[in-house]
């Protein structure tokens, strides 16, 4: 017996991971899923629709486009593992070492359209970066830097979310300005508000989280931390503090870090659902 269409698109949102806009165009572009509708015309979905949103990841993990997924859902076969997300990377570094900034921007929101904010960012954007970085060219340089000031402008062009947890974030060591609206961009896909301060100032952040009205700060951590920066930093943290970062393993293993952490974002907040939970809209 199927189940009572009762989950409104945000509920469904916070429970999978997925963003409305990427919910309403798996729905209208390929005719994935097929949510109730109230009197009022707001869609309303059931366990099947959420246990059929899980389905859809689990092809998307495993590097199918997600053009193809109805098929397999129908009959699932094999698949080459990663071939979808390779290709997304091949075409971004093209159109990037083409300098066609008009077909990389195209190709950037297609993706951001279609696909999960912490899936794309692991299996296209970071790689894609890294790619960029390790260019034997000689016009190495300009491609990379072009690449990535059309990805700045994307991501703040794309944080239009204005409801949802209001999260605090923050940058210290060695950040870049990208690396934190990509944070953002990663806040939203997960329906959380974001609000950039930019580098922290530990002495001033006592008086500023009182006025912000985010309990939640992130920190982005960076190269070139010390433990003197750590236990300076400590007693200004607010209760809700989370770290995140690839180098919070190397500084936990100095024992210089007493506060939760996780190399991304969407691991901080699967691990730590009821703190970001206290945040009110």
């Amino acid at each position: 017996m199927a189940s009572e269409p009762k989950y409104p698109i945000r509920e469904v949102s916070r429970l999978t991971g997925i963003n409305p806009v990427t919910l309403r165009a798996w729905q209208r572009r390929y005719g994935l899923l097929k949510p109730a509708r109230t009197d009022k015309g707001h869609r309303l979905y059931s366990e099947e629709d959420i246990a059929l949103i899980r389905r859809i990841l689990h092809w998307l993990e495993q590097g199918v486009s997600i053009g193809q997924v109805k098929g397999l859902l129908a009959s699932p076969t094999p698949v080459a593992e990663g071939s979808n997300w390779e290709q997304a990377q091949a075409r971004l570094l093209a159109a990037a070492q083409e300098l066609n900034l008009g077909r990389l921007e195209a190709e950037l929101l297609e993706l951001t359209s279609l696909y999960p904010a912490e899936l794309l960012l692991r299996r296209v954007i970071e790689p894609w970066l890294l790619a960029l970085a390790g260019q034997a060219r000689p016009d190495a340089g300009l491609i990379e830097q072009s690449a990535r000031a059309l990805l700045l402008r994307l991501c703040y062009q794309l944080l239009t979310i204005k409801t949802g947890p209001r999260i605090a974030l923050a940058r210290a060591g060695q950040v870049g300005e990208l690396h934190t609206a990509l944070a953002q961009f990663e806040l939203q896909g997960l329906e959380c508000r974001s609000l950039d301060l930019g580098v922290l100032d530990a002495q001033a952040l006592p008086l500023a989280m009182a006025r912000l009205k985010s309990p939640v700060l992130v920190v982005l951590l960076g190269a070139g931390l010390t433990q003197s920066w750590f236990r300076e930093a400590q007693a200004q943290l607010p209760e809700a503090c989370f770290f995140v970062g690839e180098l919070g393993e190397l500084y936990r293993q100095q024992g210089w870090m007493a506060r939760p952490y996780a190399a991304s974002l969407s691991d901080i907040v699967r691990k730590h659902d009821a703190a970001f939970g206290l945040v009110q809209n």
